[in-house]
């Protein structure tokens, strides 16, 4: 362990050369992970991630006979994440992340992939790079660098863009106020497709300034802009070259015990060739979302409470678009459904939404799975979501969370299920009601149980969507999931 120890730090000082001259023994080695199992007991989680309640066509209502008589799935899902840091000084370290994701049975050896590798003997080259960046105070400044591939989340607490992403950002502290610059580039399209130009020109690019002031100790506010610019091309409606400019205030306070916190944001931008056709057949996007928050000490825990709009897009809106945008994946330019790289953790939902937060790795499903609450730009029908929750610490090693959660389509459009007996679209925007509950027991210092059960009872907006075995109209099965684990933090 000595000799392996001593050659990752002449490995890390050697990297690190050209930005210092301090001598290798003497930087600090940080090391820290966690490891997260999940077993599942769920009729719509099935091990693949992704939204739920969809057709198997990404943009179509749910299908017949996918959602009755539902089989319970049952697996086991596992993570591990490590870190490694090699410090030079409390100014200059190189950060470096690993994940290994892998659901138990799923492939091995030279069938496994990324997030794979469970099955029997194991033995797969799955080991992800998760960040890799440099940390450095600018000298003489009182700015900070991170350089290189790292986690990112806009201060619109994460509905634009949450994710692991390449770039440069800058973070500068001017007494009361708090300034972050940055330049993101999430795809380089000559890598993805033949587009027979430069790389660098072909891109997918996100500009970042956020800027926070702290008017007292109990009050601050902000504001961001975030620059969505998208040159690649697709032969999907929607999907091509667009720039997406977003623009918003935030605020936190503390007004006694209790802390409120919220935004306000618009996107306003244009989508070219949506049709493939030419620049000149464009969309143009008007989008709004907003958010408030409160918590407050009650009893043995905290009760919360929150709200989440954003706005969607009307029936036949042509080339006004109205639906918020979040990121997504979208290789050579097509955009995906079912791999959001937006969130909203602070609902506490299970199934409703997507909340990383809750989740343990690569396979938790949701029902609105990206913040615009759609399958592409051209049907985002945006989402009304309160949340209720009450977080209890029982004793200092047992805690216990309950939630509750309702969520509204902003919009009505093509992706709202039609009614098989009145071959018409549901008059009601109402998804559904989600209850859960988690509790937690500390068996050591580093070392969690943890259970997790939600159910969602689906609202008027999946009424006689499906057809059952017997031919006739039906509601889809209402969702459930309940998780047991154990999280391991070091």
């Amino acid at each position: 362990m000595k000799f392996n120890k001593k050659l990752v730090v002449l490995a890390a000082a050697g990297a690190l050369s050209a930005a210092t001259a301090v001598p290798a023994m003497a930087f600090e080695n940080e090391f820290h992970g966690m490891y997260k199992l999940k077993y599942f007991i769920s009729n719509y989680e099935t091990g693949g991630g992704g939204p739920i309640l969809y057709g198997p066509t990404p943009g179509k209502p749910v299908a017949d006979d996918t959602t009755q008589n539902l089989k319970t799935n049952n697996y086991f899902e596992q993570r591990a994440r490590l870190f490694y840091t090699a410090k030079a000084n409390d100014d200059l370290k190189l950060v470096t992340g690993f994940e290994i994701d892998s659901v138990w049975g799923d492939y091995a050896q030279s069938g496994a992939t990324r997030n794979q590798g469970g099955a029997l003997e194991s033995d797969a080259v799955n080991l992800e790079t998760k960040w890799v960046y440099l940390d450095f105070k600018i000298p003489g400044t009182p700015t900070r660098t991170t350089v290189g591939i790292q986690p990112f989340k806009d201060q619109l607490k994460g509905i634009f863009l949450d994710a692991d992403v390449a770039g440069i950002m800058t973070k500068t502290s001017l007494g009361a106020t708090a300034l972050n610059v940055g330049y993101l580039r999430l795809y380089d399209n000559s890598y993805l497709g033949a587009t027979g130009r430069a790389r660098g020109m072909d891109d997918l690019d996100v500009g970042v300034i956020e800027a926070k002031y702290a008017v007292s100790k109990d009050l601050n506010v902000g504001g961001v802009y975030y620059l969505y610019a998208d040159s690649r091309r697709s032969t999907t409606p929607v999907a091509s070259a667009a720039m997406i400019h977003t623009v918003g205030l935030t605020a936190d306070a503390k007004v006694g015990a209790l802390a409120l916190s919220g935004f306000a944001a618009y996107q306003g931008g244009v989508f070219k060739g949506v049709n493939g056709v030419n620049d000149n057949d464009s969309a143009y996007l008007n989008a709004l979302a907003y958010n408030v928050a409160a918590k407050m000490p009650i009893g043995p825990g905290s009760l919360r409470t929150a709200l989440l709009f954003t706005s969607g897009n009307a029936e036949n809106t042509g080339y006004h678009l109205t639906g918020w945008v979040g990121t997504s994946q979208s290789k050579a330019g097509v955009w995906s459904s079912t791999t959001g790289t937006s969130t909203y953790n602070e609902s506490g939902m299970l199934l409703l939404n997507r909340n990383a937060a809750a989740g343990a790795g690569t396979t938790d499903s949701s029902i609105v799975y990206n913040t615009g609450n759609g399958t592409n730009p051209g049907n985002m029908q945006g989402l009304y979501l309160y949340t209720l929750g009450y977080d209890a610490t029982i004793t200092p090693k047992c805690y216990a969370n309950l939630n509750v959660g309702f969520a509204w389509t902003a919009h009505n459009n093509s992706l709202k299920p039609t009614d098989k007996v009145t071959n018409k679209q549901n008059a009601s925007n109402f998804m559904g009601t989600e209850v859960n509950i988690e509790t937690g027991y500390k068996m050591y210092d580093n070392l969690t149980a943890v259970v997790q059960a939600g159910y969602v009872i689906l609202g008027g907006y999946y009424k006689n969507s499906v057809t059952n075995g017997a031919g006739s109209a039906a509601d889809p099965e209402n969702p459930y999931t309940a998780r047991l684990g154990l999280n391991y933090l070091f």
